[in-house]
């Protein structure tokens, strides 16, 4: 004789799904933090502790030699040479501060992204409870689309402007990966117009029942 199967509590599934969400918050904000710390261990390094080193990829050899940066001793990781020979008025470059200019982008990046993170997180529980198609949720897929623009521009714009401060140079130029994410920000918006269309229509069919 076959066992009975258990009915899902819908209460349970709800509990197991705020707490995963619950962890999934959390580990975004280690994430935020462990990029806020790194910038604050580069801030404390001392200017002389940088070198730029051209060697052979370990991981790809085929590929033949790299930049790459240490920071006393320590590897620090790969490095664009063109982002690392900036100078300044006096013909001077600064390693530490161009090592300040890719934390400070990284970590505008890394926010943004986890701001839009948060806000997919905030539309799945509320898609617990009831149905998704609400306006406050049309208003966050909204501002997903916007931040998923700026995630295109804020960071470059960071580099660049720091990089003016410094060393009175810019290179704000439009690369591929923008055009990406601006066509994946419109199609965001798409959605959340045609969403907000057909939510419009439903309301005005529900008011003439």
């Amino acid at each position: 004789m076959m066992g009975r199967k258990k009915k899902t509590d819908p209460e349970s599934i709800k509990r197991k799904r705020l707490r995963l969400i619950t962890a999934f918050s959390t580990a975004v904000i280690l994430l935020i933090l462990f990029s806020l710390q790194d910038l604050i261990k580069d801030v404390r390094t001392d200017a002389s502790a940088f070198e730029i080193r051209y060697e052979a990829d370990e991981t790809f050899p085929q590929t033949g030699k790299i930049y790459k940066l240490y920071a006393d001793g320590e590897y620090w990781g790969e490095i664009d040479q063109n982002r690392f020979c900036l100078l300044d008025e006096n013909g001077h470059t600064d390693y530490k501060y161009c090592v300040l200019m890719e934390d400070a982008s990284r970590l505008c990046y890394i926010t943004i992204l986890c701001i839009m993170l948060y806000l997919v997180l905030l539309i799945a529980k509320d898609s617990l409870e009831k149905t998704p198609f609400t306006r406050r949720n049309i208003r966050m897929v909204k501002a997903i689309a916007i931040l998923q623009l700026l995630l295109g521009i804020i960071p470059g714009a960071v580099r660049d402007v720091m990089s003016m401060v410094k060393f009175d140079y810019s290179s704000a130029l439009l690369d591929e990966k923008w055009f990406y994410m601006v066509v994946i920000a419109f199609v965001i918006g798409s959605i959340a117009y045609v969403f907000e269309k057909g939510l419009d229509l439903q309301e005005d069919v529900d008011s003439i029942v």
